[in-house]
């Protein structure tokens, strides 16, 4: 894969938006780059100062989107920017618990999850690049998503899930006409399979992790929803991790929010995990660096990612994390299922039990006063119910059947 190194990071103060190492700090053009060819260190899309406030915008072209937000994305051409009014998901007050508690409802996307959003920035740059096929590893969710925008491209995919993906989310993705591998094993196996896939230019790895840098700035815009609904920015935000893109993400988002408003303060940000697969949570709790999970576990199945291989990329996420003074915690599938349930019966919101991790994780840390109950919280529901919806049936509690009389009165 090509790309173009810039000699300094004085030269980003030119107006020049760039590809820049989390490790070593090499700068690269950007392109169709994804680790570091310098040191295998994750990249990231640096902009320079100003650059929000002075760039021409997309907005008045893509309303109702995510892209009202193009000043904080990477530039495009606005010809291919590959969009099917992703974002812009309802801020929804919780009608139970304190009324400072809110629910940001990602599984309004056109995919039912907010794997949109990466999705429509990588795809969008796959075409800024002349590529003519994506390829992705996914549990699921960034499936779907990816066979969507990739269809809504014209362009060829390659998806890669785990043997044990949910038959709702590798039956979604078949519909939008993804190109499904099952590879035996968990995620981690996929993921390398993806990267393999993707040597040639013709083809960018979309894998919505930190390996393709853009994924997480379709991330961060649901920062700048939050903060365009709110006002201000929340005092905590939970949100449910794999790997942990979408964590970093929402934090790179607030990070630029108070860089332009001298008055907001950076929320605290909550990695949630299930029990069962928890090497970031685990990281943050024990101060620790992160060690891959060997035997992942779940009923979570959207963050059962154990990091095997690519633990970098939970170190990103934890230091990301602690720079907010936030924690990570972890909840057991009974407590995913439960709340769940709660959101469901309670608060009109079906959602799939990586998303219920969330309010989970929520309702343990009042409860060990990790947080203020009064606190201004955000919950991410990352997906809708319909993604997994067979974890909610109780195959203990047998559904009862009756036969049908005719003019007999039941």
């Amino acid at each position: 894969m090509s790309s173009s190194i810039v000699s300094s990071s004085s030269e980003l103060t030119t107006g020049q938006i760039c590809l820049t190492c989390t490790r070593c700090s090499t700068i690269y053009g950007i392109s169709n780059l994804l680790n570091c060819p310098t040191c295998g260190g994750i990249l990231q899309v640096e902009y320079p100062e100003g650059h929000s406030l002075s760039c021409e915008l997309l907005s008045s072209a893509f309303t109702g989107s995510m892209w009202e937000f193009s000043s904080f994305l990477p530039p495009l051409l606005r010809k291919n920017v590959v969009t099917n009014g992703e974002g812009k998901t309802p801020l929804k007050p919780s009608r139970v618990a304190p009324n400072t508690v809110f629910f940001k409802d990602e599984s309004k996307n056109p995919t039912g999850s907010f794997k949109d959003r990466p999705a429509s920035v990588c795809v969008s740059m796959a075409k800024e690049f002349g590529c003519t096929k994506i390829v992705t590893a996914s549990s699921g969710n960034g499936a779907a998503a990816a066979a969507c925008y990739a269809s809504l491209a014209g362009m060829d995919n390659t998806i890669y899930v785990p043997e044990h993906t949910p038959i709702a989310k590798v039956a979604q993705t078949l519909a939008y006409g993804g190109n499904i591998v099952k590879v035996r094993g968990n995620f981690s196996k996929s993921y390398e399979l993806a990267k393999l896939a993707a040597q040639s230019p013709q083809v960018m790895n979309v894998t919505t992790t930190f390996l393709n840098p853009y994924g997480i700035e379709g991330d961060k815009t649901i920062a700048h929803e939050i903060y365009e609904d709110l006002g201000t920015n929340p005092t905590a935000v939970f949100i449910p991790v794999g790997a942990g893109p979408i964590a970093y993400g929402i934090f790179k988002g607030f990070k630029e929010l108070c860089a332009i408003h001298s008055n907001l303060s950076m929320p605290r940000i909550i990695a949630v995990q299930a029990a069962g697969c928890a090497p970031i949570a685990t990281a943050l709790q024990l101060g620790t660096s992160v060690r891959s999970e060997k035997h992942p576990a779940t009923i979570a199945s959207a963050i059962s990612d154990p990091l095997e291989g690519y633990e970098q990329d939970g170190e990103l996420t934890v230091l990301s994390i602690r720079a907010t003074q936030g924690f990570g915690i972890t909840v057991t599938d009974s407590e995913i299922i439960n709340a769940g349930l709660e959101l469901a019966r309670l608060e009109g919101l079906f959602v799939e039990p990586a998303s219920a991790a969330a309010f989970a994780g929520y309702r343990k840390a009042v409860n060990d006063t990790l947080v203020e109950a009064s606190g201004l919280i955000v919950c991410i529901l990352t997906g809708h119910g319909l993604k997994d919806s067979t974890a909610y049936i109780d195959n203990n509690k047998p559904i009862p059947m009756t036969e049908y009389f005719s003019g007999k009165k039941l």
